[in-house]
């Protein structure tokens, strides 16, 4: 045998040497000089190792996300709910006995303004206290501009922050604020009750806000409702003088007296629109946000991503390693 085959032999047998410290401790993930290797499949067990071998890692990671969660929950503005439990009020006026009657003149009472069926108030009442007019007022009225947006606003010198005027707040951006962070409306479709909730740092702030918001909706419709039967009451007066048929007398005295009645239920019935089962109070605790919670979530946080982190790292490694046994 020359030199040349001589060489190429024992490349060979060097090259099979190798392959066969790769096979050696698949199952473990080691070969004879303790390098690890990529294999196909991965146990728990080589999972448990690899978590053992980083086990300072992922417990200095759980209890820094841990500390962190808590301190970030310290630094949080607390926040209080306020709710308020209404029951919006059914009109359950007498235009129903004369619905025969006005049937035939339904034309005349449409023209009067008159609504001959006033189960639409429950609506109206929900939909009031959720428009964009009612609360922009109730922000202005208030003065809650300045102060939802206090970060803004320089309480000293009683100017806005921002000199640029196209940032400084507007209405519409308190509005929008305001229905999306602030107030809440739930109703339940099983017993029409409805949930008006304030959401805000202030417990005192958040109960009286909610309270006066539901005064102002029963304030609001109730005028509109005295205004909206006096016209009717006027039209009634015009159309009187104008005919002589008894059959549509009786119908249009019965139409104002209707009004009449509604003009009356509305002055003196302050919840008009809803009745309150239950106000709002301040609350004693913040419900937000949650130092339990947060410490637990952050700890999970820290945990799982260690965990992840610490597989990646054995992943590199092994790779390293697994090219520098080709080589």
């Amino acid at each position: 045998m020359n030199s040349t085959e001589k060489h190429i032999s024992s490349r060979d047998r060097r090259s099979h040497s190798d392959q066969s410290l790769l096979r050696v401790g698949q199952g473990s993930g080691l070969t004879d000089y303790g390098r690890p290797v990529v294999t196909d499949e991965i146990s728990l067990f080589d999972i448990w190792h690899i978590f053992v071998r980083y086990k300072w890692m992922i417990l200095g990671a759980t209890v820094f996300c841990a500390l962190a969660s808590t301190l970030l929950a310290l630094w949080m503005t607390p926040m209080y709910r306020a709710e308020v439990l209404i029951a919006p009020v059914i009109d359950m006026d007498n235009n129903s006995r004369f619905a025969a009657q006005l049937g035939e003149f339904s034309g005349i009472a449409a023209l009067a303004g008159i609504n001959t069926e006033r189960g639409g108030r429950k609506n109206e009442a929900i939909a009031t206290l959720r428009s964009r007019m009612f609360s922009e007022q109730f922000i202005k009225d208030e003065k809650l501009l300045t102060v939802l947006f206090r970060d803004e606003w320089d309480e000293e010198n009683q100017r806005w922050d921002d000199a640029d005027p196209e940032d400084i707040p507007t209405p519409g951006d308190a509005y929008e604020l305001f229905d999306e962070q602030v107030r809440k409306i739930r109703e339940d479709r099983k017993t029409g009750l409805v949930v008006l909730s304030i959401e805000w740092e202030d417990p005192d702030e958040a109960a009286r806000w909610a309270n006066e918001l539901v005064s102002r909706v029963n304030a609001l419709l109730r005028k509109k409702a005295v205004r909206e039967s006096e016209s009717a009451i006027s039209y009634i007066e015009e159309q009187l003088k104008q005919t002589s048929v008894v059959e549509l007398r009786q119908v249009l005295h019965r139409l104002m007296e209707s009004e009449l009645k509604e003009i009356i239920l509305a002055r003196i019935n302050e919840e008009f629109a809803f009745r309150v089962i239950d106000p709002a109070m301040p609350a004693e605790e913040a419900f937000k946000p949650k130092l339990p919670l947060m410490l637990i979530l952050g700890a999970m946080l820290g945990l799982l991503g260690s965990a992840i982190l610490a597989l990646l790292l054995n992943f590199l490694r092994t790779q390293r390693e697994v090219t520098g046994v080709s080589d």
